[in-house]
């Protein structure tokens, strides 16, 4: 089972699942992080940056090692195609919303110890959404 708690889950383990990231997992990230509440968000994400100075260098150094795991497989064949463009817009705003749910993520884990939770929980629920979901079809519980 994945575990879903932002104060339970390394950066390691978000590094090792962002790696991992199947366009489906992409596609329900950035469906759970277009569902967020903007201005309830725009608090947490404050806050979040707020303490990032403290941890700039972790927080950096994680999104150099996951580099464009956000970019779907799917957008990179569409734009080597070159065709569908209808489709290749789709896909790429799939891939922004992802990289804000997983940057929103990475700003939770890296604030974890000193965050407030309603700051935390909002910040983490898009990715806690896609692990869940992804649990849920690969049958793990």
């Amino acid at each position: 089972m994945t575990d879903t708690r932002p104060g339970k889950t390394s950066i390691e383990t978000f590094i090792e699942r962002a790696l991992r990231l199947t366009d489906e997992d992409r596609q329900r990230l950035a469906d759970a992080r277009a569902a967020s509440d903007e201005t309830f968000r725009a608090g947490a994400w404050k806050a979040a940056t707020e303490i990032l100075a403290q941890h700039g260098r972790s927080y950096h150094d994680v999104w150099v090692r996951i580099g464009p795991a956000h970019v779907p497989e799917r957008l990179e064949k569409l734009v080597q195609d070159g065709t569908d463009h209808a489709e290749t817009a789709r896909w790429q705003q799939i891939a922004r919303l992802a990289q804000l749910g997983m940057d929103d993520a990475l700003l939770a884990l890296t604030a974890a110890d000193i965050i407030r939770p309603p700051d935390l929980r909002e910040l983490y629920r898009p990715w806690k959404a896609m692990l869940e979901q992804a649990d849920r079809r690969t049958g793990s519980s």
